[in-house]
């Protein structure tokens, strides 16, 4: 699946196009409910301290959810993020990706809103890999783990 390259309002107020936000590799693009709830601070915190990992694979780290700028910045600055949150307040994005509907919380509970997924994107906005509707800690390492196996995949043949 292609992306489309669609301008979108970070946490910052700034704006940016998906191509904009790649690192050199691509991109890794996750999806959350909701800002500041605790099942979704666990994953920004969990992301958080892998991020020096996943620079060092050159791919950027971009965090998605339905909430509106001020919420999403709130969410940063409280969490010290050292990544962007996108706003996808019009629910673009999380509709391009079929993410909006129903979902169990990490509670159990089932919710209507944003499935908690995250997809890896190659410079080109394909999407190479998806990990659908995940555990908010668990998932980073998988996330990690794909792409250093991928790189050394890609290593091999050259």
């Amino acid at each position: 699946m292609l992306l489309e390259n669609n301008i979108y309002e970070l946490d910052t107020q700034q704006e940016s196009s998906l191509s904009g936000l790649m690192g050199s590799r691509g991109l890794v693009l996750f999806f959350y409910p909701k800002a500041s709830t605790p099942g979704c601070t666990r994953e920004v915190n969990e992301y958080s301290k892998l991020k020096k990992e996943f620079d060092l694979l050159q791919y950027n780290i971009v965090g998605v959810s339905a909430d509106n700028v001020e919420d999403q910045n709130k969410f940063a600055c409280n969490n010290k993020l050292e990544f962007p949150l996108i706003a996808d307040k019009d629910k673009k994005l999380i509709n391009e990706l079929s993410l909006w509907g129903s979902f169990k919380n990490t509670n159990g509970i089932l919710m209507e809103g944003t499935r908690r997924c995250t997809f890896i994107i190659n410079t080109n906005l394909e999407v190479i890999k998806s990990f659908m509707d995940v555990n908010p800690t668990e998932h980073v390492k998988e996330v990690l783990e794909f792409l250093k196996t991928r790189i050394n995949e890609s290593n091999k043949t050259i």
